[in-house]
C-alpha cells in the first residue's frame, strides 16, 4: 500500500479528514483537463509501450476508468508533488498545471467508499502462530517457560522487507516446521510431568479436578480435556473436541496407564493439533446490514489478545466473550485500555515498534569495533533498550506518538549516557534523563540504534538514513536503484592523508546520471542533515580533514541545515508520520498487507487519534473498533 508523499500539500490533509469521500465533485474533468496533462508531460514513459514503474496511464480515457485506481494515484501524487517526477530534464509543467494534477490526484487517490455498510473488511487469512506467540501462549496455558527455538531449534519467522513476522503470508507449515513442533510438544508435556520445579503450577492448570468417590475418573477425564480444548484453541470446546481428546484418554486407560498418564497422553494431540497452531476463524454467511461477516466474541478475543499481548486471551476476555459481552462497544474499549496498561503489552513494543524501527537489525549492524571500538555488544544492547524503554513510555504514560519524532527525554545507562555526551549517570540500568539543546538528542533519528544500523563499515550513510526517514518515517520508500547503476567507491582513506573528495562530493557525482538524479535528489538532504551523527550515533563537528556538510535542499524546495533543522521539517509535516504510523499498526494489527480497501480505515483511525492528542490508546482503540477487525470477508 502505497502511503501520502512527504511533500503532501494542505489541501490533502483537509481532505483527508472529510468523513464521505465518494460524496465529493471532482475539482477536474480527468477526460477534459488532466488527460491532456498527462499526455503532454508523462505519457512518454507510461504508456502502452514503455510502462515505467509499471505505470501505464493510456488505458485511461474518461473520469470512470481513472476514478477506479485510487492506489495508482496516490503514488502518483506523491511522485509529483514531491517533485520526483516528471524527472529531472523531462518537460516540466507550469506551477498551475501542476497544482491542478496534484489536485485532481488527492482527490482520486482519496475517492472511495467509505460507508461501514459497504465497507470491504478484507482477507483474513488463516494465521499460523508465530514462534513468540507460540512460546507465550505454551506459558500463559501451563505456567511454563518455554524458548521452542532453543528448545526444539523452531525457526525464526520469516519477514518480507518492511513488513512484520506475524504476517499470514509468511507462516506457512513447512514438513521441517510440523517436526519441529511435535518436538516442542514432547518438551513441554515432559517439563509439566517431569520437573518438580514447574510441577505444581502447570499440573494445577492440566488437573483442574480430580476424580473421587462423587466423581468417576472418566467424568474427572472428560472435565479436565474440555477445559484444557477451552482454553488451548481459544474458544468453547466442542462435542468432536472432546470426543476425539477422550479417545486417547480411553487408549492409554486401557493399556493400564494409570488415570494421570492418561490424561498426559490427551496434551500432545491438542499442541499439535491445528486448533492450537493456527487462529482459525469460522466461515459464515454476512448478516445484518454489513458487507462482511462479523466475527464473534472469541474470535474478538483471539484478535485483540493477539494483538496486544502477542498471546491467548486471559481469564477475563474469555469470561466476557463467553457472555458475548465482549462486542459492546464500552466494554470493548474498557478492555483496550486495560490490556494497553498491562505489562503483557510490551509485546506490542517487543513485536511491533522494534520491527517496524528495524532496530531487530541492530545485531547486525555494519559499523566494527576496529573504527569504533565502544561500539561493543554491550553498547548496542544498551541502544536496543532505550527505544524498547522509549515506547513502552509512550504505552504506559499514554504519550503521543509524535514523541518518536521529537522528545524532551530519553532512558539511558552510563555507557550510552557517555556515548551520547550526557552527564551524571551512572551504572548499567537504564533510566530517564531530561535532554538539553546541546544533547542533540530528541525522538528515534537521534538515536544511536537507528543511527548505527543505517551506516557502513566506517562511515555515515546518508543515502541509506535519507530512505530510512523516507520509508520508516513517512511510509513513502523511494524506487529500488535501476539494475547495472554503479556504485561509489567506498575505501577509508589512509591514516593522516584527506580524501580527494568528500563523500558528498562523491554522491553528488555519482548522482548526476539520470538514473538515479530523481532518487537521490530527494533522499540524500534528508541523509546529509543527519551526517553531524557519526556512523554510531556519537555526536561529532567538521575537522579540515573531514568536513561536514549538513546543508541541503528538498525537492520542495525547502531548505535544511542539519539534524535540528530536518526535525523542523519533518514536524511540520507530523500527520503525514502519524498516517504512516496508523498504516503500519493496522497492517501488523491484522496480520497482512494492506490494500486500497483499508484506506478508509486508516484515514478514521488516524483522524481519531488527531483528534484525542496523537496518544497511542486512541489510535489502538480506533483499530479494534474498525471494520477489518471486527469483521471479515464474506465468503462466496
Amino acid at each position: 500500500m502505497n502511503r501520502l508523499p512527504l511533500a503532501l500539500l494542505a489541501v490533502s490533509i483537509a481532505f483527508a479528514a472529510r468523513p464521505a469521500v465518494a460524496a465529493d465533485a471532482a475539482p477536474a474533468s480527468f477526460a477534459k483537463e488532466i488527460r491532456p496533462l498527462l499526455a503532454t508531460y508523462c505519457a512518454k514513459c507510461h504508456n502502452d509501450d514503455m510502462q515505467e514503474g509499471g505505470v501505464n496511464y493510456a488505458p485511461f480515457t474518461d473520469d470512470g476508468a481513472a476514478l477506479a485506481r485510487p492506489k495508482l494515484w496516490k503514488r502518483a501524487k506523491g511522485r509529483v508533488s514531491t517533485g520526483e517526477m516528471p524527472p529531472e530534464g523531462a518537460k516540466m509543467p507550469t506551477a498551475p498545471e501542476k497544482e491542478k494534477l496534484v489536485q485532481w490526484m488527492t482527490f482520486a487517490a482519496g475517492y472511495l467508499d467509505c460507508d461501514p455498510a459497504r465497507r470491504d473488511p478484507g482477507p483474513a487469512p488463516l494465521r499460523r502462530l508465530t514462534r513468540t506467540e507460540y512460546n507465550n501462549t505454551i506459558n500463559d496455558l501451563f505456567g511454563v517457560p518455554f524458548d521452542a527455538g532453543t528448545a526444539v531449534g523452531l525457526p525464526e519467522d520469516p519477514v518480507g522487507e518492511g513488513h512484520f513476522d506475524n504476517l499470514a503470508v509468511n507462516l506457512s507449515l513447512s514438513p521441517a516446521v510440523m517436526d519441529k513442533y511435535f518436538a516442542a510438544a514432547d518438551k513441554v508435556v515432559e517439563r509439566i510431568f517431569g520437573s518438580e520445579w514447574y510441577a505444581n503450577g502447570a499440573r494445577q492448570r492440566v488437573f483442574v479436578v480430580k476424580p473421587g468417590d462423587k466423581l468417576p475418573e472418566r467424568d474427572a477425564a472428560r472435565q479436565i480435556v474440555t477445559n484444557l480444548a477451552r482454553r488451548a484453541f481459544r474458544r468453547p470446546a466442542r462435542a468432536e473436541d472432546v470426543a476425539r481428546l477422550l479417545g486417547f484418554y480411553d487408549r492409554a486407560k486401557a493399556k493400564g496407564d494409570s488415570f494421570e498418564d492418561a490424561v498426559r497422553a490427551t496434551l500432545k494431540p491438542v499442541l499439535v493439533s491445528p486448533q492450537f497452531l493456527f487462529r482459525i476463524e469460522e466461515d459464515r454467511p454476512p448478516a445484518g446490514k454489513v458487507a462482511g461477516v462479523v466475527i464473534d466474541d472469541h474470535e474478538l478475543a483471539v484478535r485483540l489478545s493477539y494483538f496486544l499481548w502477542s498471546t491467548m486471551p486471559d481469564a477475563e476476555l474469555f469470561k466476557l466473550a463467553d457472555a458475548g459481552q465482549l462486542s459492546t462497544p464500552a466494554v470493548l474499549e474498557k478492555q483496550v485500555q486495560r490490556m494497553l496498561k498491562d505489562q503483557r503489552a510490551k509485546a506490542l513494543t517487543n513485536g511491533f515498534a522494534i520491527q517496524w524501527l528495524h532496530v531487530d537489525k541492530l545485531t547486525a549492524a555494519r559499523p566494527t569495533t576496529e573504527f569504533f571500538p565502544t561500539f561493543n555488544d554491550q553498547l548496542k544492547r544498551a541502544m536496543r533498550d532505550e527505544v524498547i524503554a522509549f515506547f513502552e513510555a509512550i504505552r504506559t504514560e499514554d504519550r503521543s506518538v509524535l514523541d518518536l519524532l521529537d522528545a524532551d527525554y530519553t532512558f539511558v545507562n552510563e555507557p550510552l549516557a557517555k556515548h551520547y555526551g550526557i552527564a551524571g549517570v551512572s551504572g548499567d540500568k537504564l533510566r530517564k534523563v531530561t535532554l538539553e539543546p546541546a544533547h542533540h538528542r530528541g525522538g528515534v533519528l537521534g538515536m544511536g540504534a537507528v543511527l548505527a544500523l543505517t551506516s557502513h563499515t566506517f562511515r555515515t550513510s546518508p543515502t541509506q538514513r535519507g530512505k530510512y526517514v523516507l520509508d520508516v518515517i513517512f511510509g513513502t520508500p523511494p524506487s529500488p536503484p535501476p539494475p547495472n547503476v554503479g556504485t561509489i567507491k567506498d575505501d577509508k582513506p589512509a591514516k593522516g592523508k584527506k580524501a580527494p573528495m568528500t563523500f558528498k562530493e562523491q554522491l553528488a557525482q555519482h548522482a548526476t546520471q539520470a538514473s538515479c538524479a530523481g532518487c537521490h535528489r530527494k533522499i540524500d538532504p534528508l541523509g546529509f542533515a543527519l551526517d553531524n551523527y557519526n556512523a554510531v550515533g556519537a555526536w561529532r563537528e567538521g575537522t579540515p580533514d573531514n568536513p561536514l556538510d549538513t546543508t541541503g535542499v528538498l525537492p520542495s524546495g525547502e531548505k535544511v541545515g542539519g539534524a535540528a533543522d530536518l526535525k523542523r521539517v519533518i514536524l511540520s509535516r507530523k500527520d503525514d508520520f502519524a498516517k504512516n504510523f496508523t498504516a503500519k499498526l493496522l497492517e501488523y494489527a491484522l496480520g497482512r498487507e494492506l490494500d486500497a480497501y483499508d484506506d478508509c480505515t486508516v484515514r478514521d483511525a488516524h483522524v481519531a487519534m488527531q483528534k484525542n492528542g496523537y496518544k497511542l490508546s486512541a489510535l489502538v482503540t480506533e483499530i479494534v473498533t474498525s471494520v477489518p477487525f471486527r469483521q471479515r470477508r464474506a465468503t462466496k
